[in-house]
């Protein structure tokens, strides 16, 4: 009996893989959405994943900033978390290096926005410096077609800039001053909004009251980032 079950959901089986596409438009369908399915289905599941632990990391740190109200337990509190940030995003990085050997960034939109936009989440927070060049490249053109939000763009250039102490372009980093939160340097500061609102972004202003609701006012003793 046992065999004879077997033998039937063999059967059964091969009929239902070997059934021809249905014909005419929804065959053609059927087929691209066969084909989407197998070159993004796993690629997608695992950015998911990556972009997953790399929330909760930013999350449980941000959330810590607010109980560290002095300049001495946010310096402990930075360093002491450190290591998992460069666990994490050394992960990460490495994995996005080998993603973006074999396809481009618009690709992997076309495959699934979402994982692109996780993706980027995840390129803008590596500290491989020479990986970030790498990719502004494929998104300067992007960002001006209005493809890639402002907001992206402007981080990843500014968060190179920082990386290679040079003035900002954008504003986008900020740090502690004397307790005073504000941008970090940046270029021609004069124009500094005429060239966020070019790319879709609110001013410096609205943009360092946005910050300080989500961090916490700066510890009156405490400079730093």
């Amino acid at each position: 009996m046992r065999i004879e079950v077997l033998a039937f959901a063999i059967g059964l089986s091969a009929c239902t893989t070997s059934a021809p596409a249905p014909a005419g438009p929804a065959g053609a369908q059927i087929a691209q959405f066969d084909a989407r399915l197998q070159r993004g289905e796993a690629l997608v599941a695992e950015i998911g994943a990556m972009y997953a632990r790399d929330r909760l990391l930013r999350e449980a740190i941000i959330a810590g900033f607010q109980d560290t109200p002095t300049a001495e337990a946010r310096v402990a509190y930075i360093e002491g978390t450190r290591q998992h940030f460069d666990r994490v995003d050394g992960e990460n990085t490495r994995r996005m290096r080998q993603i973006f050997a074999e396809i481009t960034w618009r690709e992997l939109q076309d495959i699934s926005p979402n994982a692109a936009e996780q993706s980027f989440s995840l390129i803008s927070h590596s500290s491989d410096v020479e990986f970030k060049k790498q990719m502004v490249v494929q998104f300067e053109p992007l960002a001006r077609e209005g493809v890639l939000q402002g907001d992206r763009y402007a981080n990843l250039v500014d968060d190179i800039a920082i990386s290679e102490e040079s003035p900002q372009v954008y504003g986008m980093n900020f740090e502690c001053h004397h307790g005073v939160f504000q941008p970090r340097a940046v270029i021609d500061p004069a124009n500094l909004n005429a060239r966020r609102a070019a790319i879709g972004l609110n001013s410096i202003e609205e943009y360092a009251a946005d910050s300080r609701a989500l961090y916490g006012e700066c510890p009156a003793d405490y400079s730093g980032n």
